[in-house]
């Protein structure tokens, strides 16, 4: 594959986009047109002071339209599997727009799912306001979405890495989230037995092991990435007994982990004094996600 990608002479953004397509798919990247015309957009928006959407480029391509100034670069740096969202700054989840780029974990579309089972929690729970907290938060995606999409309850998020809590102070601008600068497996020091629900995404990667992507593997910060033991689980652990010191009696925990670590995860939080322990499916339909009630 060549190192660039230019546009030809005369080119058109019909016939950029299908170029940039083929070139992005034999880098390997997953979406490939989806992506190139997410760029396209980024581009046009930039370039206009407006916000272009992707659905936008599909019928401005239909029209003859020139392509987006610094369109060819990023299809370079694209291909170069330079994560897409690191690119725009832009991830999105939910109803957010989060601000995201190096340093921070990309938030996934299958945490939006664990974010969907906090709120039909919180829709069942009969006192309010309740209190919460995200252990773990990275870019604040759980906590900020849980604050706008329910608001008048206490979010509390916890983070470690000062370069991810960077990343979260921008993006729980706007929202009544506290922000907590400590590690998740000992924070909230005088906040024990005050929390109705916990919910966390926490590093799970075994030692050792190599993710596939190569934009997580070289992109994604590795604190973000790796449960610190050979099994991936010495974090979670960690996390899930703080989440139990932290909860009232039948307060709720829900945990992400990789579709591998289920049964592992159900012991874990048994062990931990939780009860009624469920297995969540993402929407491919594996298990992504354990959650119980404090005994």
């Amino acid at each position: 594959m060549a190192e660039s990608f230019e546009q030809l002479p005369g080119e058109e953004l019909k016939e950029v986009l299908r170029r940039a397509s083929a070139y992005l798919a034999e880098a390997g990247v997953e979406n490939p047109r989806v992506d190139a015309e997410l760029l396209a957009a980024y581009c046009m928006s930039k370039a206009s002071g407006e916000s272009i959407s992707r659905g936008r480029i599909q019928s401005l391509e239909l029209i003859g339209a020139p392509t987006p100034e610094g369109f060819t670069d990023l299809i370079a740096e694209r291909a170069q599997r330079i994560p897409l969202q690191h690119l725009t700054g832009v991830a999105y989840f939910r109803q957010l727009e989060l601000a995201v780029g190096p340093g921070v974990f990309i938030p996934r579309p299958e945490t939006e799912e664990l974010v969907s089972r906090v709120l039909t929690e919180v829709d069942s729970q009969q006192t309010s306001p309740l209190k919460i907290v995200d252990l773990c938060t990275g870019s604040g995606a759980i906590a900020a979405s849980i604050d706008v999409e329910r608001p008048g309850h206490s979010v509390f998020a916890v983070e470690l890495s000062e370069l991810a809590i960077a990343w979260t102070t921008r993006n729980i601008l706007g929202t009544a989230v506290k922000l907590i600068h400590e590690d998740a497996t000992r924070a909230l020091a005088g906040h024990e037995s005050t929390f109705d629900i916990v919910a966390s995404n926490p590093p799970y990667i075994p030692n050792g092991a190599v993710p596939q992507d190569t934009e997580v593997r070289e992109h994604d910060p590795q604190m973000a990435l790796y449960g610190g033991s050979e099994d991936g689980l010495k974090i979670p652990r960690a996390i899930c007994q703080r989440a139990a010191e932290l909860l009232k009696p039948g307060g709720f925990l829900i945990m992400e982990h990789a579709e591998t670590q289920r049964e592992d995860m159900r012991t874990i939080l048994a062990e931990s004094g939780f009860e009624r322990i469920e297995s969540i499916d993402d929407l491919t339909g594996r298990p992504r996600h354990t959650a119980g009630y404090l005994g």
